[in-house]
């Protein structure tokens, strides 16, 4: 069922409040971050569009959540989700003024500002979910550490910045990267590869082995950000929509945290959030329920989030991915680390932010 991009503003400024006041009570309080939130949504919400980086899938149900229970309504935003096509073209897109705010890695980001797109992040939304993925058929063994890559063949998608680049950062770093055979193949043809015994290890993301250890083989994984600086996926707009609208960047983030907090602690309600937005998801719902549980409690309540809050971005994260990326000529030696991120509109004093991780469960049982 194709995603609507443009039809559902009309039927949430009819339902937006009624909706927020209906589900307020089964969260938690009403946000306590002050603003609309406080006193109730207005009678004609401010519309954003929201490029997501890729199809809605449930690595994003923290924003499926709160448009769906009438969080970012509380707000006064009415909010478009629209699908997107990778966090690349989420980029161009905000940075064209095509979409309001979007969702992509650090790299995506950064890439775009070395095109001369005025984008910047303003939060850290989950941390990295690239992973280097095998089975002990392939492997000989379970892989647990970056060293066992020596002398092996590993499956990269090469149009992929973020995995591809942050593989390179790796092996360099482990003094191992004219021992490796990259191995360059389609998008979303690692495991097939892998399989086939074409490699003995690929790079991809943490539902990867989830979905092979879904099918009864030994998946082990390793991920790119426990051993390299990264910056995960983050929210980002153009600076000068941030300075022109700052409620609605506050609004949307306090929005999200406080989606997040709920799928977190609501995995199966958020998971139907997610059906309910995407009917094809229900095909896939037990796999889509353990990658909506491995975000929320490996991506997004990071170690980062609990000492600082929902959103917090570290600058020196920032800067050592930025010398990285130079210094593997991903990027141009120009601007500076700085001005691609700002914790201008985190609101550290909201319920769901500051406290994030006070607000939130995440002892899951987990496989891999």
């Amino acid at each position: 069922m194709p995603w609507p991009t443009t039809t559902r503003r009309g039927a949430l400024r009819a339902a937006g409040a009624a909706l927020g006041v209906g589900l307020a009570g089964c969260v938690g309080g009403t946000g306590g971050s002050g603003g609309s939130g406080a006193t109730g949504t207005p009678a004609d919400p401010t519309d954003v569009s929201v490029i997501l980086n890729w199809k809605p899938n449930a690595t994003q149900a923290g924003y499926f959540v709160a448009d769906r229970n009438g969080f970012y309504a509380e707000e006064g935003l009415s909010v478009d989700l629209v699908s997107g096509q990778g966090g690349s073209f989420a980029a161009k897109q905000v940075g064209l003024g095509n979409q309001d705010v979007g969702l992509g890695t650090g790299i995506a980001l950064l890439q775009a500002r070395n095109r001369d797109l005025d984008v910047r992040a303003y939060a850290a939304a989950q941390d990295s979910n690239a992973v280097i993925y095998t089975v002990e058929e392939q492997f000989g063994g379970r892989l647990t550490d970056p060293s066992q890559l020596a002398g092996k063949r590993v499956a990269v998608v090469t149009e992929s910045a973020k995995t591809f680049s942050y593989l390179k950062m790796l092996l360099a770093q482990e003094g191992i990267g004219e021992e490796v055979e990259l191995v360059s193949v389609g998008v979303e043809q690692q495991t097939s590869h892998l399989l086939s015994g074409n490699v003995d290890a690929a790079v991809g993301i943490f539902s990867d082995p989830l979905g092979l250890d879904a099918e009864g083989y030994e998946a082990s994984m390793l991920w790119l950000a426990d051993y390299t600086p990264s910056i995960g996926r983050t929210v980002f707009t153009r600076p000068g929509y941030a300075a022109e609208h700052p409620d609605v960047v506050r609004g949307f983030l306090r929005g999200t945290a406080r989606g997040w907090a709920w799928a977190s602690n609501h995995p199966e309600g958020a998971m139907d959030r997610m059906v309910e937005a995407r009917e094809s998801l229900s095909k896939s719902r037990d796999i889509g329920l353990l990658k909506l549980k491995y975000t929320a409690k490996n991506l997004v309540l990071t170690e980062t989030v609990r000492n600082h809050g929902w959103g917090y971005q570290r600058g020196d994260a920032w800067e050592r991915v930025v010398s990285n990326l130079v210094e593997g000529d991903v990027i141009g030696d120009g601007g500076s680390a700085a001005s691609a991120w700002s914790n201008e509109y985190v609101d550290s004093e909201a319920e769901y932010v500051g406290d994030y991780a006070a607000q939130v469960s995440v002892d899951y049982d987990l496989p891999v």
